[in-house]
């Protein structure tokens, strides 16, 4: 068995979605250009950085209003 170290225990790390706000888990199997999607609205990511993590938008056509502004006011 091989040496256990404090980043095999952190096994996932979190994006944040920019439409729902909601915590999207990278998992460590997960590599740099890698299609990863929020499983609260649907929206595309790709994963830009693991440490730290960062993603970018793959569907350019949404804004951080549109989520909210169709289940809260509906008109």
């Amino acid at each position: 068995m091989g040496k256990f170290n404090k980043h095999q225990s952190d096994r996932e790390r979190f994006g944040k979605c920019e439409i729902c706000l909601e915590y999207i888990p990278v998992e460590y199997y997960f590599g740099e250009g890698d299609t990863i999607v929020c499983y609260e609205c649907g929206t595309e990511y790709s994963l830009i950085s693991k440490n730290p993590v960062k993603l970018a938008m793959l569907d350019g056509g949404y804004d951080s209003d549109d989520y909210f502004g169709e289940l809260l006011f509906d008109e």
